[in-house]
Protein backbone atom coordinates (compact mmCIF):
# COMPACT_ATOMS: atom_id res chain seq x y z
CA UNK A 1 0.00 0.00 0.00
CA UNK A 2 1.73 3.39 -0.53
CA UNK A 3 2.16 5.73 1.81
CA UNK A 4 0.12 8.76 2.76
CA UNK A 5 -2.72 9.08 4.74
CA UNK A 6 -6.56 9.81 3.34
CA UNK A 7 -8.83 11.38 5.81
CA UNK A 8 -12.08 10.80 5.37
CA UNK A 9 -14.17 14.06 5.61
CA UNK A 10 -16.85 13.72 8.52
CA UNK A 11 -17.63 17.17 8.79
CA UNK A 12 -20.98 17.19 6.27
CA UNK A 13 -23.43 15.66 8.43
CA UNK A 14 -25.44 14.39 5.16
CA UNK A 15 -23.38 11.85 4.40
CA UNK A 16 -23.22 9.13 6.01
CA UNK A 17 -19.22 7.06 7.07
CA UNK A 18 -20.38 4.44 4.45
CA UNK A 19 -20.88 7.16 2.14
CA UNK A 20 -18.31 8.88 2.52
CA UNK A 21 -15.52 6.16 3.00
CA UNK A 22 -16.66 5.07 -0.63
CA UNK A 23 -16.10 8.59 -2.40
CA UNK A 24 -12.55 8.76 -0.53
CA UNK A 25 -11.76 4.92 -2.14
CA UNK A 26 -13.49 6.13 -5.37
CA UNK A 27 -11.36 9.11 -5.44
CA UNK A 28 -8.18 7.87 -4.46
CA UNK A 29 -8.70 4.91 -7.31
CA UNK A 30 -9.72 6.73 -10.23
CA UNK A 31 -6.49 9.59 -9.31
CA UNK A 32 -4.37 6.15 -9.92
CA UNK A 33 -2.94 6.53 -6.25
CA UNK A 34 -3.59 2.87 -6.42
CA UNK A 35 -2.36 1.48 -9.54
CA UNK A 36 -3.99 -1.56 -11.35
CA UNK A 37 -4.11 -4.63 -9.70
CA UNK A 38 -2.91 -3.08 -6.13
CA UNK A 39 -4.35 -5.23 -3.09
CA UNK A 40 -6.86 -3.49 -1.42
CA UNK A 41 -6.38 -5.00 2.25
CA UNK A 42 -9.51 -3.88 4.42
CA UNK A 43 -7.42 -3.46 7.65
CA UNK A 44 -4.81 -0.98 6.06
CA UNK A 45 -7.59 0.70 4.84
CA UNK A 46 -9.81 0.75 7.66
CA UNK A 47 -6.86 2.74 9.00
CA UNK A 48 -5.95 4.95 6.64
CA UNK A 49 -9.29 6.07 6.30
CA UNK A 50 -10.11 5.72 10.33
CA UNK A 51 -12.74 3.68 10.60
CA UNK A 52 -14.08 -0.04 11.26
CA UNK A 53 -13.75 -2.33 8.02
CA UNK A 54 -17.73 -2.27 7.59
CA UNK A 55 -17.78 0.88 5.46
CA UNK A 56 -14.58 0.14 3.94
CA UNK A 57 -15.69 -3.70 3.17
CA UNK A 58 -19.26 -2.07 1.58
CA UNK A 59 -17.31 0.23 -0.01
CA UNK A 60 -15.49 -2.29 -2.11
CA UNK A 61 -18.31 -4.44 -2.80
CA UNK A 62 -19.88 -1.04 -4.18
CA UNK A 63 -16.85 -0.49 -6.29
CA UNK A 64 -16.55 -4.21 -7.44
CA UNK A 65 -20.36 -3.04 -9.03
CA UNK A 66 -19.12 -0.08 -10.86
CA UNK A 67 -15.78 -2.24 -12.18
CA UNK A 68 -13.37 -0.25 -10.51
CA UNK A 69 -12.51 -3.31 -7.86
CA UNK A 70 -12.07 -6.87 -8.54
CA UNK A 71 -13.05 -9.31 -5.87
CA UNK A 72 -10.74 -12.21 -6.38
CA UNK A 73 -11.38 -15.35 -3.83
CA UNK A 74 -9.06 -16.52 -1.28
CA UNK A 75 -7.03 -13.05 -2.28
CA UNK A 76 -9.73 -10.42 -1.46
CA UNK A 77 -10.38 -6.99 -3.47
CA UNK A 78 -7.85 -5.40 -5.95
CA UNK A 79 -7.80 -2.67 -8.45
CA UNK A 80 -9.27 -3.80 -11.54
CA UNK A 81 -7.50 -3.30 -14.56
CA UNK A 82 -8.30 -3.32 -18.15
CA UNK A 83 -6.84 -5.09 -21.15
CA UNK A 84 -6.78 -3.62 -24.71
CA UNK A 85 -10.30 -5.69 -26.01
CA UNK A 86 -11.93 -4.10 -22.94
CA UNK A 87 -10.61 -0.80 -23.46
CA UNK A 88 -12.02 -1.39 -27.02
CA UNK A 89 -15.76 -2.42 -25.69
CA UNK A 90 -16.28 0.30 -23.39
CA UNK A 91 -15.50 3.18 -26.09
CA UNK A 92 -17.66 1.09 -28.30
CA UNK A 93 -20.27 1.14 -26.02
CA UNK A 94 -19.59 4.94 -24.85
CA UNK A 95 -20.12 5.67 -28.94
CA UNK A 96 -23.00 3.81 -29.59
CA UNK A 97 -24.76 6.11 -26.36
CA UNK A 98 -23.00 9.30 -27.25
CA UNK A 99 -24.47 9.35 -30.87
CA UNK A 100 -27.32 8.71 -29.48
CA UNK A 101 -27.47 11.82 -26.70
CA UNK A 102 -26.22 14.14 -29.30
CA UNK A 103 -29.63 13.73 -31.88
CA UNK A 104 -31.59 15.02 -28.37
CA UNK A 105 -28.64 18.02 -27.39
CA UNK A 106 -28.67 18.79 -31.28
CA UNK A 107 -33.27 19.29 -30.95
CA UNK A 108 -32.74 20.91 -27.29
CA UNK A 109 -29.38 22.94 -27.80
CA UNK A 110 -30.25 26.91 -27.35
CA UNK A 111 -27.49 29.68 -28.34
CA UNK A 112 -27.66 30.24 -24.29
CA UNK A 113 -26.89 26.65 -23.33
CA UNK A 114 -24.10 26.48 -26.50
CA UNK A 115 -22.50 29.58 -24.93
CA UNK A 116 -22.51 27.97 -21.19
CA UNK A 117 -20.38 25.22 -22.66
CA UNK A 118 -18.11 26.84 -24.71
CA UNK A 119 -17.58 29.42 -21.28
CA UNK A 120 -16.33 26.34 -19.65
CA UNK A 121 -14.27 24.97 -22.86
CA UNK A 122 -12.34 28.08 -22.43
CA UNK A 123 -12.17 28.13 -18.12
CA UNK A 124 -10.40 24.74 -19.34
CA UNK A 125 -7.68 26.25 -21.22
CA UNK A 126 -6.13 27.72 -18.43
CA UNK A 127 -5.73 25.37 -16.28
CA UNK A 128 -1.94 24.61 -16.42
CA UNK A 129 -0.95 21.55 -17.71
CA UNK A 130 0.26 19.95 -14.68
CA UNK A 131 -3.11 20.79 -12.59
CA UNK A 132 -5.64 19.16 -15.32
CA UNK A 133 -7.51 16.31 -14.03
CA UNK A 134 -9.58 13.94 -15.32
CA UNK A 135 -12.57 15.64 -14.47
CA UNK A 136 -11.73 18.42 -17.33
CA UNK A 137 -12.76 16.19 -19.93
CA UNK A 138 -15.97 14.74 -18.27
CA UNK A 139 -17.04 18.28 -17.30
CA UNK A 140 -17.26 19.46 -20.71
CA UNK A 141 -19.22 15.76 -22.13
CA UNK A 142 -21.30 16.03 -19.38
CA UNK A 143 -22.51 19.71 -19.74
CA UNK A 144 -22.88 19.47 -23.57
CA UNK A 145 -25.22 16.16 -22.81
CA UNK A 146 -27.17 17.51 -19.99
CA UNK A 147 -28.92 19.45 -22.64
CA UNK A 148 -30.52 16.71 -24.08
CA UNK A 149 -32.20 15.77 -21.34
CA UNK A 150 -31.97 12.42 -21.01
CA UNK A 151 -31.03 11.82 -16.97
CA UNK A 152 -30.88 8.20 -17.13
CA UNK A 153 -28.72 8.29 -20.20
CA UNK A 154 -26.44 10.37 -19.05
CA UNK A 155 -26.40 8.22 -16.17
CA UNK A 156 -25.36 4.67 -18.33
CA UNK A 157 -22.77 7.09 -20.12
CA UNK A 158 -20.93 8.15 -17.04
CA UNK A 159 -20.65 4.75 -15.40
CA UNK A 160 -18.77 3.50 -19.00
CA UNK A 161 -16.70 7.03 -18.50
CA UNK A 162 -15.94 5.92 -14.89
CA UNK A 163 -14.40 2.51 -15.74
CA UNK A 164 -11.44 4.25 -17.90
CA UNK A 165 -11.42 7.70 -16.02
CA UNK A 166 -7.96 6.17 -14.37
CA UNK A 167 -6.48 6.22 -17.85
CA UNK A 168 -7.93 9.16 -19.13
CA UNK A 169 -6.13 10.60 -15.89
CA UNK A 170 -2.93 10.02 -17.14
CA UNK A 171 -3.72 10.56 -20.71
CA UNK A 172 -4.96 14.31 -20.32
CA UNK A 173 -1.68 15.06 -18.97
CA UNK A 174 0.40 14.92 -21.84
CA UNK A 175 1.87 17.33 -24.11
CA UNK A 176 -0.66 18.84 -26.63
CA UNK A 177 -3.41 16.55 -25.73
CA UNK A 178 -5.69 19.32 -23.78
CA UNK A 179 -5.26 21.94 -26.57
CA UNK A 180 -5.89 19.31 -29.14
CA UNK A 181 -9.25 18.00 -26.91
CA UNK A 182 -10.25 21.46 -26.92
CA UNK A 183 -10.45 22.09 -30.81
CA UNK A 184 -12.46 18.64 -31.15
CA UNK A 185 -15.16 19.51 -27.99
CA UNK A 186 -15.47 22.92 -29.80
CA UNK A 187 -16.08 21.64 -33.39
CA UNK A 188 -18.63 18.80 -31.98
CA UNK A 189 -20.47 21.61 -30.06
CA UNK A 190 -20.42 24.18 -33.48
CA UNK A 191 -21.69 20.94 -34.75
CA UNK A 192 -24.80 20.70 -32.47
CA UNK A 193 -25.30 24.53 -32.32
CA UNK A 194 -25.80 24.56 -36.24
CA UNK A 195 -27.87 21.76 -36.05
CA UNK A 196 -26.11 18.86 -37.85
CA UNK A 197 -26.64 15.55 -35.85
CA UNK A 198 -24.09 13.92 -38.59
CA UNK A 199 -21.43 16.20 -38.48
CA UNK A 200 -21.41 16.08 -34.24
CA UNK A 201 -21.71 12.44 -34.97
CA UNK A 202 -18.42 12.09 -36.93
CA UNK A 203 -16.42 14.46 -35.42
CA UNK A 204 -17.22 12.27 -31.73
CA UNK A 205 -15.78 9.40 -33.47
CA UNK A 206 -12.67 10.66 -34.59
CA UNK A 207 -12.47 12.38 -31.52
CA UNK A 208 -13.03 8.94 -29.25
CA UNK A 209 -10.80 7.28 -31.92
CA UNK A 210 -7.81 9.46 -31.22
CA UNK A 211 -8.13 9.00 -27.60
CA UNK A 212 -8.33 5.25 -28.15
CA UNK A 213 -4.95 4.98 -30.30
CA UNK A 214 -2.95 7.25 -27.34
CA UNK A 215 -4.75 4.68 -24.75
CA UNK A 216 -4.27 1.57 -26.41
CA UNK A 217 -0.24 3.06 -26.47
CA UNK A 218 0.04 3.30 -22.73
CA UNK A 219 -1.40 0.05 -22.21
CA UNK A 220 0.98 -1.50 -24.56
CA UNK A 221 3.68 -0.44 -22.14
CA UNK A 222 2.48 -2.29 -19.44
CA UNK A 223 2.02 -5.86 -20.90
CA UNK A 224 3.21 -7.33 -24.30
CA UNK A 225 0.82 -6.88 -26.50
CA UNK A 226 -0.24 -8.60 -29.87
CA UNK A 227 1.06 -6.03 -33.36
CA UNK A 228 -0.50 -3.19 -34.23
CA UNK A 229 -1.49 -4.68 -37.25
CA UNK A 230 -3.68 -7.18 -35.44
CA UNK A 231 -5.29 -4.58 -33.50
CA UNK A 232 -6.31 -1.54 -35.61
CA UNK A 233 -8.62 -3.99 -37.07
CA UNK A 234 -10.49 -3.73 -33.53
CA UNK A 235 -11.34 -0.01 -33.58
CA UNK A 236 -14.79 0.38 -34.17
CA UNK A 237 -16.34 1.60 -37.29
CA UNK A 238 -18.53 5.07 -37.16
CA UNK A 239 -22.08 4.79 -37.20
CA UNK A 240 -22.34 6.91 -40.64
CA UNK A 241 -20.29 9.00 -42.43
CA UNK A 242 -20.69 12.45 -44.26
CA UNK A 243 -20.90 11.02 -47.68
CA UNK A 244 -23.62 8.61 -46.74
CA UNK A 245 -25.37 12.08 -46.37
CA UNK A 246 -24.08 14.64 -47.81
Amino acid sequence: MRGGKSSVMLKDGKRTMNKQVYLSLRSDILSGRYHDGQQLLQAELAEEYHVSRIPVREALMQLSSEGLVQIIPYKGAVVASLSIEELHEIFEIRYALESLILRYVVQNITEESAARVHNLLLESTQTPPERRSRKTNWEFHRALYEIAGKPRLLELIESQYNKIDRYVQMDITLPNVQENAFKSHDAILQACRVGDAVEATVLLHEHMVTALRRLDRFLQQEEVRAPESERSTTLFMPMINRRELR
